[in-house]
């Protein structure tokens, strides 16, 4: 497979791209604002790269589960359906194992074992950055905000073109969990 033909399949799979992104930005999102308004509200001393490598490897244990879950989920999905054919071409259990079609099957259990793990890595980067760049916690937190907006309406309008529907609602649904989770997120963190 050349890498043409892999980065055509890796956006093929949209719903593990937005899957994983969505909960790369959202989750590492609520992570670092959390760890930033605990730190603001108890006075701790608490450098902004500390913060970022928190929410790093937040993002970090995501992307690992959401590639290892996609891989279970989908491996049991293509099983039971080969099974199911299988049993409707009136063939013996594990016939069309080793064939063309398994070798299909196992190439998509791996590409969204990708996709979905990949996806989340890259989308954990986006509050992350800010927390790791800059040395203003007010800065970094409102910089995070500003890009997690952004890389939501952008997800937005990446949804709405492959589901075909229209992109500015799409895009401000996926912007409105955002600040729900960010005003939650903060909330939390700033209670202690």
């Amino acid at each position: 497979m050349d890498l043409r033909e892999f980065i055509r399949e890796y956006i093929n799979m949209s719903r593990y791209v937005a899957l994983g992104t969505l909960d790369g930005v959202l989750a590492v999102m609520g992570v670092t604002l959390t760890a930033s308004g605990v730190a603001g509200a108890g006075g701790f001393a608490v450098d902004n790269y500390l913060i970022g490598l928190t929410g790093l490897s937040g993002g970090i244990a995501l992307a690992l589960s959401n590639a290892f879950g996609s891989f279970i989920g989908e491996r049991a999905e293509e099983t039971r359906t080969m099974r199911e054919l299988e049993r409707k071409m009136m063939m013996a259990e594990g016939k069309l194992d080793d064939t063309i079609i398994h070798q299909q099957a196992r190439r998509r259990v791996y590409m969204s074992m990708f996709t979905h793990g990949f996806s989340s890595f890259m989308g954990a980067f986006v509050p992350v950055l800010p927390f790791l760049l800059i040395p203003d916690r007010v800065t970094a937190t409102m910089v995070t905000v500003i890009l997690c907006l952004i890389a939501l309406v952008g997800l937005g309008l990446y949804l709405g073109r492959v589901s075909r529907e229209n992109i500015y609602k799409t895009s401000l649904e996926i912007v409105i969990i955002g600040i729900l989770i960010g005003i939650v997120s903060f909330i939390l963190g700033g209670s202690h």
